[in-house]
């Protein structure tokens, strides 16, 4: 019956596990998921902030550095006779106020007669813009729309990329019919993207733009890779004086899923270390409560039942009306024992006789240490004088016959026995024990 009773609770105990690991799990998963929304929310609100000043940083750069160059414009536009000598104090002041502006170029009609600076941008001077189709369509654009118009980024003539913007210079302002030449003002494309923070995005983060001569979203791409644009992340438009360039981000699955593998299952790993933590110390009260429990019923030296345990057995076996007997059963000379040989060796000896009336008793009958050197058998179903006799006798011989050793000790074991009748010799529990301890006495005064 007790390893049905405790196969059942180990069973119970280990659904209780079971339903604990699985609620544990869809809690820690539904709160990991939670924080993994929030940090990539979080994420795609940085990269959101970062691509928005990337765009107001070109903007900003290319509006400001244009603008400035054209109060030459506006002085070529007064002073449409004045030389090369006179254009090259205010080229001078320009680029060196605007870090981003590589050259300008003046072409009275299309013909570039003026660069500022000279050195490198040579192969420029004299350049004729009606023999050089792709350019002249820029410029023709400035000049029939009568606005600055931004062209590029493209393939520079002295080498390298940058973006272009068209100054069309008239002499007869509003009207702006008479049209005497262009301006152009180079800006150096990549150290451009470099200041715009470009190159600033973590490591996984795809970013491109597309637009070529401000044609937004319809334009070519001319940075990153076209495949950018298909469901990107992030878009945002660049306007510029003529036009818009498209910028569009998008981060790769394994990059954007982790830049840290730790911050990203740190709810998953502190939650199911919670978890575990709280199921290991559940876990050990339950040991600790069923460790009581036992230890409660039970003798800690020889691991019989206790007095305690045999006073439960003994009230169910009245109250179910059941014929039985106990022996009262002490050790002889123990006290001798302990004070000659010292209490490890009456431990030992306890132990002993402990084992040796288990192995003389029946699987139902309960064994039980219930003071020093003294024990009890509860026999049930055991109710004739002379079945106890021979149980009595047996008792004497599993136990006596075979002297005690311990290390070089060697002692013989000698028994005073009494034993009570259920409901003979007492109908309750007080009185069957007082009846079994007189008689128990009665024998050893009788050795």
């Amino acid at each position: 019956m007790k390893g049905f009773r405790r196969a059942g609770l180990e069973a119970l105990l280990g659904l209780c596990v079971l339903g604990y690991g699985t609620i544990s799990f869809y809690l820690v998963e539904y709160l990991q998921h939670s924080y993994s929304r929030d940090i990539t929310a979080e994420r795609t609100h940085y990269l959101s902030q970062q691509l928005a000043l990337v765009r107001s940083r070109i903007e900003a750069m290319l509006t400001s550095e244009v603008f400035l160059a054209n109060g030459l414009t506006s002085y070529l536009t007064v002073m449409p006779h004045s030389s090369a000598d006179e254009w090259r104090p205010l080229a001078e002041q320009i680029v060196a106020n605007a870090p981003h502006i590589r050259n300008i170029a003046i072409a009275p009609n299309n013909v570039v007669q003026f660069i500022y600076p000279l050195a490198g941008n040579q192969q420029a001077l004299g350049l004729d813009y009606l023999k050089h189709p792709q350019q002249l369509r820029t410029v023709n654009i400035a000049r029939q729309t009568k606005k600055i118009f931004v062209a590029g980024p493209l393939t520079l003539v002295q080498g390298g990329m940058g973006v272009i913007a068209r100054l069309p210079i008239f002499v007869n302002p509003p009207m702006n019919t008479e049209y005497w030449g262009i301006c152009s003002v180079v800006l150096d494309w990549d150290a451009l993207l470099a200041d715009a923070g470009v190159h600033d995005f973590p490591q996984g983060i795809q970013l491109a733009m597309r637009g070529v001569d401000g044609t937004g979203e319809l334009g070519a791409v001319f940075y990153g890779q076209a495949t950018t644009f298909q469901q990107p992340m992030l878009t945002e438009n660049v306007h510029l004086m003529s036009g818009t360039w498209q910028l569009a981000l998008k981060a790769d699955k394994e990059a954007f899923a982790a830049s840290s593998w730790l911050k990203n299952h740190l709810i998953r790993i502190c939650g199911y270390l919670v978890a575990l933590v709280l199921l290991l110390s559940l876990l050990i009260m339950f040991k600790a409560y069923r460790n009581a429990q036992r230890y409660s019923f039970e003798d800690v030296l020889t691991k019989l039942s206790n007095r305690r345990r045999v006073k439960q057995v003994l009230l169910h076996l009245i109250r179910r009306k059941c014929r039985f007997a106990i022996l009262n059963i002490d050790l002889n000379h123990f006290k001798q024992v302990n004070d000659g040989f010292g209490h490890i060796v009456g431990d030992a000896l306890l132990h002993e006789v402990a084992q040796r009336l288990q192995g003389s008793s029946r699987s139902y009958d309960t064994v039980a240490r219930i003071g020093g050197d003294e024990f009890l058998l509860v026999l049930p179903r055991v109710s004739r004088l002379t079945d106890l006799s021979i149980i009595c006798q047996k008792i004497r011989h599993q136990v006596g016959d075979i002297p005690f050793e311990y290390q070089d000790i060697k002692l013989r074991i000698s028994l005073s026995i009494g034993f009570a009748i259920y409901p003979d010799d007492g109908e309750d529990i007080e009185q069957l024990l007082h009846h079994a301890d007189r008689a128990m006495y009665d024998d050893k005064h009788q050795s």
